[in-house]
């Protein structure tokens, strides 16, 4: 992430997004069509209740977006037999150490802006023979001479090569990169809850938690890269059946409308050291009894 990006990062507020409709897990749907009253009904009370399983901001912390819980207005009619899925997320984020997050941002402004100051004059004369060179080719080519043109190549790589080289000086991408980790550790948090997902699948790395009351399986591993730290924990409550490869199959259950909940599954995204208390605060018998 550049700087520029990560000033921007300071300012952008994420804006929690409920679902519109309801498709197949593919994506194909042939038609589709508007749930009733009666069914947002349902699926708002499903949602609702789910909601208040979920903790408020930890201290110094605030929730981002809309936090409003939002039953899906269409749906797929190639599925509408199988049970609905709808879910519901809480974003949370880290506003108690701003100031010093703002300080190190400006910090490495300054420093990055000194480091620059001083590779200056040497960038202003790679860049110039690099001017030159292109000058030199664009004048061969416009005599028809692409053997001169193209034997200058060699030379405009060099000259490229040259300047890249004084860019990374100082191991700043290095300093980059450990910036980065710095600044946004502990900055986000997501909870998301799911009622009657098609199906899921665990990371190849996960590791079983303790279960929670009403939990068939329960596992966290590390995060996909977007941030250093991060780890996800994916919790299974009611009945699933396990396949292969970490892959997870809902069980309906008898006697309940589509729209109702079968199974729930709930995704937590956060830094490594937040993840266990974040699970601590979900009030999952609330979330079991729902499949009661």
């Amino acid at each position: 992430m550049k700087l520029s990006s990560l000033l921007a990062a300071l300012a952008c507020a994420v804006t929690a997004i409920a679902p519109a409709s309801m498709a197949h897990a593919d994506g194909s749907c042939n038609a589709y069509r508007d749930t009733t009253a009666a069914e947002r009904a349902t699926m708002t009370s499903v949602l609702e209740a789910a909601k208040k399983t979920l903790p408020p901001a930890p201290a110094g912390w605030v929730l981002v977006g809309d936090d409003q819980a939002s039953a899906p207005r269409n749906l797929c009619r190639d599925h509408e037999r199988d049970p609905w899925n709808y879910g519901y997320t809480r974003h949370y984020q880290n506003v108690g150490n701003q100031d010093a997050r703002n300080k190190m941002v400006a910090d490495e402004a300054a420093t990055n802006a000194t480091a620059m100051k001083a590779k200056q004059p040497r960038l202003d004369a790679a860049m110039a023979r690099i001017s030159k060179l292109t000058e030199q080719q664009v004048a061969l080519m416009q005599k028809s001479d692409m053997v001169g043109a193209e034997a200058l190549d060699k030379e405009m790589a060099k000259a490229m090569a040259e300047y890249e080289k004084i860019l990374k000086e100082g191991d700043s991408e290095q300093r980059m990169a450990a910036f980065e980790e710095k600044f946004n550790r502990d900055r986000d948090m997501t909870i998301t809850v799911q009622i009657n997902a098609s199906g899921e699948i665990f990371g190849s790395d996960a590791k079983n938690l303790p279960l929670p009351p009403g939990a068939r399986a329960a596992v966290h591993w590390i995060g996909s890269g977007r941030k250093p730290h991060e780890d996800r924990a994916l919790i299974l409550v009611g009945q699933w059946t396990p396949g292969a490869e970490g892959h997870w199959q809902p069980v309906r259950r008898a006697g309940i409308a589509v729209q109702g909940a079968h199974v729930i599954s709930v995704d937590v995204v956060a830094d490594s050291e937040r993840l266990t208390p974040a699970l601590a605060a979900i009030d999952f018998n609330s979330l079991a009894a729902a499949l009661k």
